[in-house]
């Protein structure tokens, strides 16, 4: 794919997303919930003015619709990222022709030869408005530049600080970590044993959760995984907190069937049980009862209606990108569109904040979307909603 502008509808069809789908997203029902309670996660931090500026953008709608007039996306077209980018592509444009209201233009930039270069393309073709890039070290590259012509909405986050008028929004293990947390903290839940694996995106979910949980009245203790002393550094770590309330496992589903046997012969055999989004992999090769009465994030229009967005299964049958693993992230191209759209829910309170694909979204002061997962448990060895309260 040549790094030059890529326009709305070739970029759409050259990765065989389903169209149209005006009518058809118009038409899509949404999912119902389950009864099981499930304590809200706490409120996100107070909202940042700075961070959203619609001055330029022209008038809104009642609901808060205000779009800008033309965005530049800046994607890796080309590369190795460019898989990750297809559904966060295809989500972005289902959530773009699922508006019957004035869109914007919209044009795709291939950020793989540089996240300042696409930027600049961006810019100098007249885009008011840019998303992306989606690697950390293009967000990185962009906001180390002295000041922002024109605002960005961040695919993920980095080190260097979000300018002012600017947003950084991310699925991360840390995030998610810290929403899963919140949801023991408020639960009555205050002394928790840490049980995660050796890739690091389980190392980095633990940590994230210890920190969080230790840092707002929790007291949690982690014990390792690996080695015939796992039921010891259970019982350890539980006996360090003066018994465990609860468990937070940084775990693929089948490393925790695998553990089953242990942890029912462990201290924590009773403790209330959450998972990573990650229980969700490795698991359907057998009997998965092991999970009963696991809770864990999941993407929010799996779990219960939004005026913003269809269900997941409604879109699953429009597009392959909205389907099995590539569903997180084309839910995060989804909300990518309802943040440039509607900014005004995040900047004003509208709503709450926005009501996405992924969860809801609110924006903290530093310029961080802050997302509230939906929440599932097992049941039967099978993933059912949680009903919110």
């Amino acid at each position: 794919i040549a790094p030059e502008v890529i326009s709305m509808r070739t970029a759409f069809a050259k990765f065989g997303v389903i169209l149209p789908l005006v009518a058809a997203l118009a038409a899509c029902a949404t999912t119902s919930t389950s009864k099981a309670p499930i304590a809200p996660a706490a409120s996100a931090v107070p909202v940042a003015y700075g961070h959203v500026d619609v001055s330029r953008r022209p008038p809104g709608d009642a609901d808060g619709y205000r779009p800008p007039l033309k965005v530049g996306v800046l994607l890796p077209l080309s590369g190795g990222l460019a898989v990750a980018a297809t559904p966060v592509r295809d989500g972005f444009m289902a959530g773009y022709y699922n508006e019957r209201r004035r869109r914007p233009e919209v044009h795709f930039y291939d950020s793989s030869i540089g996240a300042n270069a696409a930027y600049a393309k961006a810019v100098a073709d007249g885009a008011d408005y840019v998303v992306g890039p989606l690697g950390r070290e293009g967000v990185t590259e962009l906001f180390a530049k002295d000041g922002l012509k024109v605002p960005v909405l961040a695919l993920n986050q980095s080190d260097a600080k979000t300018p002012a008028g600017s947003l950084s929004f991310a699925l991360s293990p840390e995030d998610e970590a810290e929403a899963i947390a919140q949801a023991q903290l408020s639960s009555g839940i205050h002394k928790a044993v840490v049980i995660a694996g050796g890739d690091a995106i389980q190392k980095r979910a633990a940590a994230a959760f210890i920190t969080y949980f230790n840092g707002h009245g929790g007291k949690a203790a982690p014990a390792v995984t690996n080695g015939d002393a796992f039921g010891e550094e259970v019982q350890k770590a539980a006996q360090s907190l003066g018994g465990a309330e609860g468990v937070f496992l940084a775990l693929k589903g089948d490393q925790i069937v695998a553990l089953a046997p242990k942890l029912a012969a462990s201290p924590v055999a009773n403790a209330r049980r959450f998972a990573s989004s990650q229980i969700q992999l490795g698991i359907g090769k057998g009997d998965d009862s092991a999970l009963d009465g696991i809770v864990f994030p999941t993407e929010a229009w799996n779990v219960r209606k939004t005026a913003l967005a269809p269900s997941a299964s409604s879109l699953a049958t429009l597009s392959p990108t909205a389907r099995g693993a590539a569903s997180k992230l084309f839910a995060f191209g989804y909300d990518a569109w309802l943040i440039t759209a509607y900014p005004e829910h995040l900047n004003g309170g509208r709503e709450g904040g926005v009501r996405g694909a992924t969860g809801d979204l609110h924006v903290d002061r530093n310029g961080n979307i802050v997302r509230v997962p939906g929440w599932s448990v097992f049941r039967q060895g099978q993933p059912v909603p949680l009903a919110e309260r």
